[in-house]
């Protein structure tokens, strides 16, 4: 017998906690059923094909979300058994060389981030796979019991060096071991190529397991810079504020200095027309009398002045407030009438096109494939370049900064004449490590 039985396996910590038939699992998916054991959770699951022999010839390794009723969130629609015909060789476990698909190895790179890496260290999750098939809790129907002893083979150093017991048996020992020959060959070509499969399987999942870390690394220090440059930039504007308000205290004193200068001249000259010391002070007097009465007459006329042009402003920032609130009121209630309008309208030819299996997928810069959820379908027909900026976790902005840099990777620092620098560059390849005024700068113009 050749068929094949199919199964999915959920993993938790490493260990398989629950198993079912594929067909059960497509019950799951059609919402028939529900798993309350996983309401809430995300798991690791597998996809595994096993033959008669109950030895495991293919697996796909997928993430799965289930709702507070345990039911599967989303359109889920991973095409498993698509996956695993053009998936890549990985172990023997037992049966032959073994199919694998997974984040390291995926044959359709739009579902990579769909699926996940086994633990290759010691063959911990093809091991744990494996012993979940042998304890045969599903209670498929082996062939195994039925099959005879396998015929022992003759391996070329014994064929040469044991002496046969009888004269007359030595014949027959040499043509078995003549006809053994070719099936040793097969078998060591098959097992060398298990173990080939299973290396490069390995070297591909530390090779992602590093990339992953190294480009968390690169967007935490991206991260960083970005917060520190801004807070440069924070400081350099408090800075010229600081100044400019310096400069301006500057002026304000030297004017009431040539002020005061000015009304000094003019008290000695009135001190010395008076002729006499009486006269001299009655005179002072007078004047200070009179200055200090329109100086509070001055500072009480201003104090009005900026009062009501204090009040002023603060009802304009109320009027100001108030029509800004009621417009984000108006404009939140207007997208949600056009989400709803557009949902309903096309809620129905969606869904349908969803359940018949079409993915939405789209290209944009900086994501390449982007697979659309139908409830995101309004949000990315209304603004395509804000979604995919979201996707990318980065402004509109930054995006489309990044998007100029990217179309034309050159140099973007303008002479005095307004004409570019054009020198090429080494194009940024996500936007969420582009830095304005870096990646798009060359070196001689880089921080200027």
């Amino acid at each position: 017998m050749s068929a094949l039985t199919e199964a999915i396996m959920f993993i938790r910590d490493g260990e398989v906690v629950k198993e079912m038939f594929f067909a059960e699992f497509e019950a799951v998916l059609d919402d028939v059923v529900g798993v309350p054991d996983f309401a809430g959770q995300q798991l690791q699951a597998v996809f595994v094909q096993i033959n008669t022999e109950m030895k495991i010839t293919g697996a796909v390794f997928f993430v799965i979300s289930f709702d507070k009723r345990g039911r599967i969130t989303g359109n889920w629609n991973i095409p498993l058994r698509h996956l695993l015909d053009h998936a890549s060789f990985g172990p023997d476990l037992g049966g032959g060389v073994t199919k694998v698909a997974c984040h390291s190895a995926c044959p359709v790179s739009w579902y990579r981030n769909q699926l996940w890496d086994p633990v290759m260290e010691g063959h911990q999750t093809f091991s744990a796979l494996v012993a979940a098939v042998q304890r045969n809790r599903l209670g498929i129907v082996s062939d195994a019991l039925n099959t005879g002893p396998e015929q022992t083979t003759v391996s070329d150093f014994f064929r040469r060096h044991v002496p046969p017991q009888r004269g007359d048996a030595e014949p027959s020992v040499s043509a078995a071991a003549d006809s053994a020959t070719p099936i040793f060959h097969r078998r060591y070509r098959e097992r060398l190529k298990a173990l080939k499969s299973a290396e490069q399987l390995r070297l591909a999942t530390v090779q992602q397991k590093h990339q992953s870390r190294f480009e968390t690394a690169e967007e935490e220090f991206s991260r960083q810079l970005t917060e520190k440059n801004d807070e440069l930039a924070a400081l350099k504007e408090m800075l010229a504020g600081e100044v400019a308000q310096r400069r301006q205290l500057e002026a304000s004193l030297n004017k009431q200095q040539q002020l005061l200068d000015e009304q000094k001249t003019e008290y000695e000259g009135l001190l010395e027309s008076a002729g006499s010391q009486g006269a001299y002070s009655e005179e002072l007097e007078k004047l200070r009398k009179s200055y200090e009465k329109e100086l509070k007459l001055k500072l009480q006329q201003q104090a009005v002045e900026f009062e009501e042009r204090l009040n002023r402003r603060e009802n304009e920032l109320y009027q100001r407030s108030t029509e800004i609130v009621e417009l984000r009121s108006e404009l939140s209630r207007l997208r949600e009438q056009n989400r709803e309008l557009l949902l309903n309208d096309d809620s129905k030819m969606l869904q349908d096109m969803a359940e018949k299996g079409v993915v939405f997928v789209a290209y944009h810069p900086g994501i390449e494939h982007l697979v659309i959820d139908r409830e995101e379908m309004p949000s990315y027909l209304r603004d395509p370049q804000s979604f995919a900026a979201h996707r990318c976790e980065v402004s509109v902005e930054r995006y489309q900064r990044w998007l100029q840099h990217y179309r034309l990777p050159i140099c973007r620092h303008q002479n005095p004449a307004g004409e570019y620098c054009g020198q090429p560059l080494i194009k940024v390849m996500r936007p969420k490590l582009f830095r304005e005024g870096e990646s798009d700068r060359c070196k001689d113009h880089r921080g200027g």
